[in-house]
């Protein structure tokens, strides 16, 4: 009995030196990032940014951000009711640049936008429902099952030029020849895989700290989306979806049509909840380089400020307010991708004096309709 213990225990501490070994070679050659896992399951919207998380993301090289999570996954601990606790009510839709990944709470535009509003004794109540991931479908969705009943005086949709590829994936509705969305239910092929690791002792503690098994893990994933369709409504059974932008971007002249029936439908749900819809255009690094040498926006960004016009609405680009802001690149952008507080900070303010515009509209528009 003696001789089987010691070679659990050897075992054991086999198993622990390998791991501390792997664990040193890959924070060394190969620096991943971590952090608390990301994703809860809900049975409307798939995927959401887990609710009630307080957590601390770091990208070696990259970025280290605080952020929280409040009841609805949304980003901040402000929690909101019904009954508004502001004059006023803006509610952001959008992916992970709208959630802010990269940057604290308060470094997010939508959360300094609500703070630059009301230091101007203007009230107003921000809330920021951005999700990692996600493209217009998500935002329709989350309008009709949870933003509407807020009744927000604007809503804002966030556009980057990869929802073009993610509105095609049929995660949330089908579309028939005669352009009518039909709900789908959300099936826990992803999220149950999801639900079940997170079940597995120590797997979240491992993903939190552990840059070796953030390495096996993204291997996994690569794996599944090398095996995964691409795009397409069966894009939406795999685990994990990627994209590549073709020559002229990511929108296509089928993606375009799908991305224009969402807007069109949100745009609807947004007035009959009381409010009005605005979009803003979000650029990635390659847009704003491209705008510094030719002064022109790309076809990506081209194809939503159509998209909008068709509804009757502007589209506030965010393209050259960065290209013009005399700041380097690598100050603006992280080398993954994300904005820095920097650009979220440019974004705020160019935001704050548009919103209020905005608002102010509305207000003089309801006392005109009000005195007759």
């Amino acid at each position: 009995m003696k001789s089987i213990f010691f070679k659990i225990i050897g075992g054991f501490l086999g198993l622990l030196v390998a791991f501390a070994l792997a664990e040193v070679a890959v924070r060394l050659l190969r620096p991943q990032e971590v952090g608390p896992v990301r994703f809860a399951w809900d049975p409307e919207l798939g995927d959401i940014p887990v609710p009630h998380q307080q957590g601390v993301r770091n990208a070696p090289g990259g970025f280290q951000f605080k952020y929280s999570n409040n009841s609805l996954g949304w980003r901040g601990r402000s929690e909101y009711q019904e009954a508004r606790q502001a004059d006023h009510r803006v509610l952001f839709l959008g992916d992970s640049f709208t959630y802010g990944l990269g940057v604290n709470d308060d470094q997010t535009f939508p959360q300094q936008l609500e703070k630059n509003l009301n230091a101007a004794d203007f009230s107003v109540e921000v809330m920021n429902a951005g999700c990692p991931g996600k493209g217009t479908d998500y935002a329709f969705k989350l309008f009709q099952t949870v933003g509407a009943r807020f009744h927000p005086d604007l809503a804002v949709l966030c556009f980057f030029c990869n929802d073009f590829e993610d509105n095609a994936r049929g995660d949330y509705y089908t579309i028939d020849p005669r352009g009518q969305l039909s709900a789908k239910p959300q099936t826990r092929n992803q999220g149950g895989f999801k639900t079940a690791l997170a079940c597995l002792p120590g797997y979240s503690w491992l993903i939190s700290w552990s840059q070796a098994a953030n390495l096996v893990k993204q291997t996994g994933v690569n794996l599944l989306v090398n095996r995964s369709p691409t795009d397409g409504p069966e894009a939406a059974a795999g685990l994990v979806v990627a994209y590549a932008p073709g020559p002229q971007g990511y929108a296509t002249a089928t993606n375009k049509k799908i991305t224009g029936l969402y807007v069109e439908r949100l745009n609807a749900a947004v007035k009959g909840a009381g409010g009005s819809l605005m979009t803003c255009y979000i650029p990635i690094a390659k847009e704003v380089q491209e705008f510094r040498r030719t002064h022109a926006i790309s076809a990506d960004e081209r194809a939503m400020l159509q998209i909008a016009a068709d509804n009757g609405m502007p589209l506030w680009s965010l393209t050259p307010l960065l290209a013009l802001s005399g700041q380097p690149i690598d100050r603006l952008y992280y080398q993954e991708g994300h904005w820095t507080a920097a650009s979220h900070e440019l974004a705020a303010r160019y935001l704050s004096r548009r919103i209020e515009n905005q608002l102010w509209r509305r207000r003089q528009l309801k006392q005109t309709e009000t005195v007759h």
